[in-house]
């Protein structure tokens, strides 16, 4: 089973210290690179941006069709993140 996640449940778990569900739910869950970008770059998730990058089980993975991506943000306006997650 392919498991795609957008920030909102990983920040939600880390923030009740259950990230490890994800782990022994699905073995490896893949997060779109703008969740990635999100959870690390953003200073409101600096103890999250940590625990993502020491979880190996988190596997970054990019979205290739662009089009897809930009069709769907415009006609949405969801945020890359989400839009991204979509598309995967």
């Amino acid at each position: 089973m392919i498991v795609i996640s957008d920030t909102t449940p990983i920040v939600s778990l880390i923030k009740i210290s259950r990230i490890d569900l994800l782990e022994k739910l699905f073995g490896e869950v893949c997060i779109p690179e703008a969740v990635f970008r999100e959870l690390t770059t953003n200073t409101v998730f600096e103890r999250e941006a940590k625990v993502v990058q020491d979880s190996p089980f988190l596997k970054t993975i990019p979205v290739k069709n662009r089009k897809s991506l930009e069709i769907l943000q415009a006609a949405s306006g969801l945020d890359d993140g989400e839009s991204e997650a979509i598309i995967l």
